[in-house]
Parts: structure tokens; C-alpha cells; sequence
């Protein structure tokens, strides 16, 4: 019941209401510093576009649309015990990021940050994956 009350709410969550943001021009700034940038996308979205070098790749939902039971576990086993450490997170369109963050900042983290634009953006000329930013293909994650 909870995992789909959550998954309602990411639905229905407003991208900028309760998140921290940053430009993907930033995050791609920021690569070779000390930013964690982690990917909630899914594997086929993974595939599709390729991802962001040295990110950490963990899915948000389910086949079924609904929010990982491990999920949550994984974000915090991967960002560790300092509540200071600067992390950005990007899914398709900011969405399951700006969800993300929430549930990160509820966790007491500090410097989370929901990459505005996505990878897609609008498809067009917004997104990380527009905007010709870096990429490489997905390998191990993606098998």
C-alpha cells in the first residue's frame, strides 16, 4: 500500500515544489569534482540514451511502475553516513528525482539537488541528452 501511495505521489508531485535544484549545464560542471550524480531512471531508459560517466545507476520503480522495495536501502548504502555530501539526481524529466530528493532530504541529507531538465527535457533542445552533454553506453548495469 505504501509503494503505491508513493508511486501516486511522484505522479502528482509538482518537479520544482519541494527540491533543490541544478541546471544539467551544472551537473556537467561539476563532473570532475566531488559530486555524486545518481541515475533513477530504469535499465531500458539506461540503454536508450546511454548515462552519465561514473554515475551511479539506481532504479526507482518497478516493472510495474511502483517504487523498488530496495530502493531506498541502495540510495543510502551508495551516499553513506555524511548528510553533507553533494548529490545530484536525474531520471527522464525530474520527476522520480524531485521524489528522490524528498525522500533524501527526509533521510536528513543535506546538498541534494534534482538535475532540472532530465536526461529528455523536452524531447527537443532541453536534457542532458540534448543538450550533447557527456555520455557513455550503459554496460554491466544494463545486462
Amino acid at each position: 500500500m505504501i509503494k503505491i501511495l508513493l508511486s501516486i505521489f511522484i505522479i502528482l508531485l509538482p518537479v520544482s515544489s519541494i527540491a533543490n535544484e541544478i541546471s544539467v549545464i551544472d551537473v556537467a560542471k561539476e563532473l570532475n569534482n566531488d559530486i555524486i550524480i545518481i541515475d533513477v531512471r530504469n535499465v531500458d531508459e539506461w540503454k536508450e540514451t546511454g548515462v552519465i560517466p561514473d554515475s551511479r545507476l539506481i532504479q526507482m520503480l518497478s516493472p510495474e511502475g511502483l517504487v523498488r522495495k530496495n530502493f531506498i536501502g541502495e540510495l543510502l548504502t551508495t551516499l553513506g553516513d555524511d548528510k553533507n555530501i553533494k548529490v545530484a539526481i536525474i531520471c527522464r524529466s525530474g520527476r522520480r528525482s524531485a521524489a528522490t530528493v524528498a525522500m533524501l532530504k527526509d533521510q536528513g541529507f543535506k546538498n541534494i539537488f534534482n538535475v532540472t531538465e532530465g536526461m529528455m527535457g523536452d524531447g527537443k533542445t532541453t536534457g542532458w541528452k540534448n543538450k550533447n552533454l557527456p555520455l557513455v553506453k550503459c554496460n554491466e548495469e544494463c545486462k
